[in-house]
C-alpha cells in the first residue's frame, strides 16, 4: 500500500509522542550547591560547573551558575566524580565526589586568582544554538544527531542553511555564500568545496558561526559567511583513530588520524579514501519563440531524457601543527592535498520539432569521459601577543591551488531528418593559483573597548583551456568556435577598521572596510585579442552592530551592513563559448552589486525548557547579477538556440523571518525545530518591457533525537524546503526524512552506527525557467536514497577525538586571541 504523506506524518508525530513520554520517565541523582566568593561572600555568577568521572575524566554532566551562585546538576548516575568549578579571575576548585543520591554539598567559597579563560581545558555542554554579536552559533559537538554524518549534514541542520542534492549551499535562499574553515576562506573551487564537505565527518566539527550580515571586519563578498570550526585545546597526550563508513549507494570512506600534543607543540596527521558510485537522471523540456503579430510564436520545442552513472575515487592527506614558543608567541603551519578521480558514462535521447521550419530532429548521444582534480593548499598564522589583556598582531599567509581537467568522448547518433553520427573528441582543463596575506593589529583602549584595523592583500590568477576534435569524413579536425584559452589574473587590496565598546550589557560596534580590486581576462591565443578586459573596481563599505543582553539572558541585537560584490571577469567578456545545442557570453556593461542589509533579533535560554529565538531580516540588492536565457539565430546552428548572458538586475530583496526552537527537557531526549518564511521581490527591465517577479518561500527542519539505556542512540529528522525563484525562474519543492541508530561500547572506544537516509526517496531537484521567449522545465534525481553502516575504533584520550578528525581542516591559533 502506498504511504500518503498524511501517513507519514501521523507515523512521525507518534514516535515523536512515543519517545517524550518514554524520557519524560528518566529520573537519576540530582547534585545541587552554592558558589561564593570567598572574600566578599557575594554569588559567583555563571560560572562553569562540570562532574567527570574519577577513573578517566569522562563529561558527565555540566553547568552554569544562576545569578545567585546556583547551581544544579541534573541526571547524574551513581558513582566516584571530580567536582570541577572555573571561572575567569578565581582559581580553579576541585573536590572528589561519591554520589549515591540527590545530594546538596553546601557552599563553595572560591578563591580569587588570576586564572584567564585560555588555560581552562574542560570541555563541558553548551547551549545548541546561541548568538554573540553578529555570529549565530550551532554547537555542533553538543548535537548527538548529526554525529554519524558529514560536515554536508552539519550545514543542513545550521540555522538558514539549505543543502540541495548537488551539494550547493544557500544561506535564506541566497547562494552567495562563502564557506569558510577555522576562520580562514576555504579556497576551494565550487566542485572540490562539495567533495570535502561530503567527505568531512561531522563529529570532526566543534562548531559552525553563521554570519548572515558580515561587519566590515570581514572582506567577504558574499551575503553571508558561514564558519566551520573544528579546533579543540589539548593537553600532552597522543591519539590515534580509524574507522570506515560505507552505504549501499555503493559508498565507502576508510579514514585514519593521528594527534601528537604536549603543552607547547601539537601535531595533527589525517587521511582518507574514499569510493562512490553515483547515478543520475535528468528530465528536460524547451519551447522557443520569437515576437509575432499576436504576442509571441513558437519557434521550436524540445524534449531531453538523459541517464549517466560515474565511479568517483577521492581521498587526500592534512598536515598541521601548533607550536607555542614562549607566553607571548604562537605559530600555526598547515598543508593538504586532495586528489580526486571520477568516470562517467553517459546516455541522452533528444526529440526537437522546428516549427517555423515544419522539420524534426531526433538524435540520441552516448558519451564517456574522465576527469582528475586536485585541491592543494599551505598555510602559516603567526600571533604576537604585547599582553595577555587582547593586545595583539596577527599575521595569516595561505596559498592554495586547485586543478581540473577532463577527456570525453561523445558520439550522436542522427535518426532523423538524415541518418548520421557525429563524432567528438573534447579536451578540458582549468585551474588556478591564489595567494593571500592579512595583518591585524588589536588594541584593549579600555576595559571596555577595543579597536581593530588590518591589510588584506591577495592575487588570483585563474585559467581555463578547452579543446574539440570532430570527426570529419574520417579525419578528425579542431573545431577552432569551441578551443579556446582564457587567463584571468585579479588583484585585492583591502584595509579595514572596527571599534568595539561595551556600555554595561551594551555592546556597540562601527566599522568600515576600504576594498580595491583589479579584474582582468585575457586570451592569449586570439590576435589581436578583442575580448581581453581590464576593470578597476574601488567601494567603501560601512557597518553597525548593536547587541544587548539582560540579567535574565534575554540577548537582543541590530545590525545594519552596505557590502558590494563585483562581476567575474568571464561575465564582463564579450567572449563567446559555444555549447553543441546553446552558448553562453558576458556582458561588459556589468556593474557591481550594491546590498544593504539590516537584522534585528532576539533568543532567550531557560535552563528547564531550551531556548528559542527569533530574527527579521531584509536584504536589498540593487544591479543583482543574474543569468538571463533567450533564444537567438547563429549561423554555427543555422537555426534558433538559446544563448544565456549575465545582467544587472534592477532590484532584487529578501525580506523574513527566522525561528530556532529546541525543546530539552532532560539530557537524554530533545526536539529542534528550524523555520524560515521570506518574501522575495525581483523587478527589471528586458526588451523595454517592466517586469516583476514575487514569491512567498519558506524552509524547515526538525528532529529529535533520544538516549536510551545509556548506550543507544536514535535520531530522526525531516526537511522541507518550498519553491522558490530567482529572475524568470523558479526551483520546485524538495524534501527528505532521514533515520539513525548509534552505539557506543568499551568506554566509547568503539562507536558503530546505522543510518537510513532519504527514506521515501523523496529527494529530487526540479526548475522551471519561463523568460518571455524561453521556457523550459525540468527535474533532476539521483541515489539518494541509502542505508549507511559504519564504525569508529579510538585510541587515546577521548577529549582528543575532535582534534584527531579535524581532517583538511586547519586549526586557527587566533580563535580567541582578541579581534573583533
Amino acid at each position: 500500500m502506498a504511504l500518503t504523506r498524511k501517513t507519514i506524518v501521523r507515523t512521525l508525530s507518534s514516535l515523536f509522542l512515543l519517545l517524550t513520554c518514554c524520557f519524560s520517565a528518566f529520573s537519576q541523582n540530582t547534585v545541587t550547591g552554592n558558589l561564593t566568593d570567598g572574600s566578599s561572600g557575594k554569588p559567583v555568577q555563571y560560572a562553569n560547573v562540570s562532574l567527570l568521572r574519577l577513573s578517566d575524566s569522562v563529561l558527565v554532566a555540566y553547568t552554569a551558575a544562576n545569578d545567585k551562585g546556583d547551581f544544579e546538576l541534573k541526571m547524574v548516575p551513581d558513582g566516584n566524580y571530580r567536582l570541577a568549578v572555573y571561572f575567569v579571575g578565581y582559581e580553579n576548585y576541585e573536590q572528589s565526589l561519591s554520589v549515591n543520591k540527590t545530594m546538596n554539598i553546601g557552599t563553595i567559597k572560591m578563591t580569587a586568582g588570576t586564572t584567564s579563560l585560555s588555560e581552562v581545558v574542560v570541555k563541558g555542554e553548551r547551549p545548541l544554538f546561541a548568538v554573540d554579536g553578529e555570529k549565530t552559533y550551532y554547537n555542533t559537538a553538543e548535537d548527538p544527531t548529526v554525529q554519524t554524518g558529514t560536515a554536508s549534514d552539519v550545514l543542513q541542520n545550521a540555522p538558514g542553511v539549505s543543502v540541495d542534492v548537488e551539494g550547493n549551499v544557500t544561506l535564506r535562499g541566497a547562494s552567495s555564500v562563502e564557506i569558510w574553515i577555522n576562520d580562514k576562506p576555504s579556497h576551494m573551487n565550487a566542485e572540490n568545496l562539495k567533495t570535502y564537505l561530503q567527505q568531512m565527518p561531522a563529529n570532526s566539527i566543534d562548531h559552525v558561526e553563521v554570519i548572515t550580515n558580515p561587519s566590515a571586519r570581514y572582506g567577504s563578498k558574499a551575503d553571508g559567511i558561514i564558519n566551520i570550526v573544528t579546533t579543540t585545546k589539548v593537553m600532552k597526550n597522543q591519539f590515534i583513530s580509524f574507522g570506515t563508513n560505507a552505504s549501499i549507494k555503493p559508498y565507502a570512506s576508510p579514514w585514519i588520524s593521528y594527534v601528537w600534543s604536549n603543552e607547547k607543540l601539537s601535531i595533527n596527521l589525517y587521511s582518507n579514501f574514499s569510493y562512490s558510485m553515483d547515478r543520475y537522471l535528468n528530465k528536460s523540456d524547451i519551447t522557443i519563440f520569437q515576437p509575432g503579430l499576436e504576442g509571441r510564436d513558437t519557434v521550436s520545442f524540445e524534449t531531453d531524457s538523459s541517464y549517466s552513472k560515474g565511479h568517483n575515487f577521492g581521498g587526500g592527506i592534512h598536515f598541521n601543527m601548533d607550536y607555542q614558543i614562549d607566553s607571548m608567541n604562537s605559530i600555526s603551519l598547515w598543508s593538504g592535498f586532495w586528489p580526486s578521480l571520477r568516470n562517467f558514462n553517459g546516455y541522452s535521447e533528444t526529440y526537437r520539432d522546428m516549427y517555423l521550419e515544419n522539420s524534426l530532429t531526433e538524435y540520441k548521444s552516448l558519451s564517456s569521459s574522465k576527469n582528475k582534480s586536485h585541491w592543494a593548499g599551505f598555510g602559516l598564522y603567526y600571533l604576537h601577543n604585547f599582553d595577555q589583556n587582547g593586545h595583539n598582531l596577527s599575521l595569516d599567509v595561505n596559498a592554495s591551488s586547485w586543478g581540473w581537467g577532463n577527456v570525453g568522448k561523445t558520439d550522436k547518433i542522427y535518426l532523423s531528418p538524415t541518418e548520421y553520427t557525429r563524432s567528438m573528441d573534447e579536451k578540458n582543463r582549468s585551474g588556478s593559483f591564489d595567494v593571500s596575506a592579512e595583518l591585524t593589529y588589536n588594541r584593549p583602549y579600555s576595559e571596555n573597548g577595543e579597536i581593530s584595523l588590518g591589510y588584506y592583500g591577495g592575487y588570483t590568477q585563474s585559467n581555463e583551456y578547452s579543446y574539440l576534435d570532430t570527426l570529419d569524413n574520417g579525419v578528425w579536425v579542431k573545431d577552432e568556435m569551441r578551443s579556446y584559452r582564457s587567463l584571468a589574473p585579479e588583484v585585492d587590496n583591502q584595509v579595514f577598521f572596527t571599534l568595539q565598546h561595551k556600555f554595561g550589557n551594551f555592546t556597540i560596534k562601527p566599522g568600515v572596510r576600504l576594498e580595491h580590486t583589479y579584474t582582468s581576462i585575457l586570451y592569449p591565443e586570439i590576435v589581436p585579442d578583442t575580448f581581453a578586459v581590464r576593470r578597476n573596481f574601488f567601494h567603501v563599505r560601512p557597518s553597525l552592530h548593536l547587541s544587548y543582553r539582560t540579567e535574565s539572558m534575554h540577548n537582543f541585537r541590530l545590525s545594519y551592513t552596505f557590502r558590494s560584490s563585483n562581476p567575474d571577469a568571464e561575465n564582463l567578456t564579450r567572449f563567446v563559448k559555444y555549447e553543441e545545442e546553446s552558448f553562453y557570453g558576458g556582458n561588459p556593461d556589468l556593474n557591481s552589486i550594491l546590498t544593504h542589509s539590516v537584522e534585528a533579533g532576539w533568543q532567550k535560554y531557560w535552563e528547564k525548557f531550551g531556548s528559542v529565538g527569533v530574527t527579521l531580516y531584509y536584504r536589498a540588492k540593487t544591479r543583482d547579477i543574474d543569468e538571463i536565457t533567450v533564444p537567438a539565430y547563429h549561423e554555427i546552428y543555422g537555426r534558433q538556440v538559446s544563448f544565456t548572458y549575465p545582467v544587472n538586475v534592477g532590484k532584487a530583496m529578501n525580506t523574513g523571518l527566522e525561528v530556532n526552537t529546541m525543546y530539552r527537557p532532560n539530557a537524554m531526549f530533545n526536539i529542534r525545530l528550524y523555520a524560515n518564511v521570506y518574501h522575495r521581490y525581483i523587478e527589471t527591465m528586458y526588451d523595454n518591457e517592466f517586469y516583476k517577479q514575487q514569491m512567498w518561500s519558506y524552509s524547515f527542519n526538525m528532529s529529535v533525537w533520544a538516549k536510551l539505556w545509556k548506550r543507544l542512540e536514535i535520531n530522526v529528522s525531516g526537511y522541507y524546503g518550498s519553491p522558490s525563484i530567482s529572475l524568470f525562474s523558479s526551483t520546485h519543492a524538495h524534501y527528505s526524512i532521514n533515520a539513525g541508530l548509534r552505539a557506543d561500547f568499551f568506554d566509547k572506544k568503539l562507536s558503530v552506527y546505522l543510518n537510513a537516509n532519504d527514506i521515501f526517496n523523496w529527494n529530487s531537484w526540479g526548475f522551471d525557467n519561463d523568460s518571455p521567449y524561453y521556457v523550459s522545465h525540468g527535474t533532476y534525481k539521483y541515489n539518494s536514497r541509502t542505508v549507511a553502516l559504519g564504525f569508529t575504533l579510538r585510541f587515546g584520550k577521548m577529549e582528543l577525538e575532535n582534534q584527531a578528525r579535524q581532517g583538511a581542516a586547519s586549526e586557527s591559533s587566533g580563535s580567541g586571541q582578541g579581534g573583533m
